[in-house]
């Protein structure tokens, strides 16, 4: 039989009660997380009831989704206030809290909202890019649309994305061409067809038309505060015997249908005229 030897027994006691205290430090914690999930309890409740959890649960959700201070906050808020305040609509002799969302948008702005200060009511709704080079303001009244208020684009539109869905066109059909703008910034869609006699180009409505059978380039540029992203798309008219051809070797044809929606947080799908579904008939 082994037998420690006394230093190893006292190492050994140490480590068992180090464990101990874990262990209960853990199990003292648990209450407090499982408070936190459960702020909010569906069912009947007294309305004063009601009301501390909401507000539990308000205050949970400024920490978790919302950065409320700090060096990060601080240098948005100073980027933002140093924008002429008849543009934000931030006063001087007014204060303010702000929340700023810890994802950033789109992968380039920081996203922050000013309230009145003690107070719920909100100000103004702002992108701050995290490189500081531009500044827009979201408006409610607009639909959320998106105003440069200061600086310059070309950062934004390095990050600007332009693509094509489908690449196969119907002869008499039409394909669709998205833009992708972080924090659904408005930009103008400019679309140049190099072969007219395959496909025309709807730089309007963000299309490329069917015309005859082939192949075709496409050249898209998207322009954002005199800036421009270009892109070459490629595309191929089908007829009717290709659609067929493909469906006898059973790989089908994805005939070019555009949907337009967003990815992530304020991630735009369609230029500043709006989109819709193109379906090739």
């Amino acid at each position: 039989m082994f037998f420690p030897s006394e230093n190893r027994k006292n190492k050994w006691l140490a480590g068992l009660l180090l464990a101990a205290m874990v262990t209960a430090g853990a199990l003292a914690a648990a209450p407090s997380v499982q408070a936190a999930e459960t702020a909010v309890k569906e069912g009947v409740t007294t309305a004063a009831e009601a009301q501390k959890a909401r507000q539990a649960a308000k205050k949970q959700a400024l920490s978790e989704y919302y950065v409320t201070e700090g060096r990060k906050l601080d240098e948005t808020v100073a980027r933002l206030t140093a924008v002429d305040s008849a543009k934000t609509g931030l006063a001087a002799d007014q204060a303010y809290s702000y929340r700023m969302d810890k994802e950033l948008t789109g992968d380039f702005f920081r996203h922050v909202r000013a309230f009145r200060k003690g107070t719920d009511e909100l100000v103004g709704d702002y992108l701050v890019a995290k490189d500081g080079s531009c500044v827009y303001r979201r408006r409610s009244e607009d639909g959320n649309r998106a105003e440069m208020l200061d600086g310059t684009t070309e950062s934004l539109v390095g990050k600007t994305e332009i693509y094509n869905l489908y690449r196969k066109v119907p002869v008499k059909g039409a394909g669709k061409v998205f833009v992708r703008v972080p924090g659904n910034v408005p930009c103008k869609l400019t679309l140049t067809s190099l072969d007219e006699s395959i496909a025309r180009a709807d730089s309007e409505q963000g299309r490329v038309l069917g015309v005859s059978r082939g192949k075709v380039d496409i050249i898209a540029e998207a322009e954002i505060g005199g800036y421009v992203k270009t892109q070459k798309l490629k595309f191929q008219v089908v007829d009717e015997q290709d659609v067929a051809r493909e469906e006898r070797s059973g790989g089908g044809i994805p005939i070019s249908i555009g949907i337009g929606w967003g990815w992530g947080w304020g991630w735009g799908w369609d230029h500043d005229r709006g989109g819709g579904i193109i379906i090739g008939t």
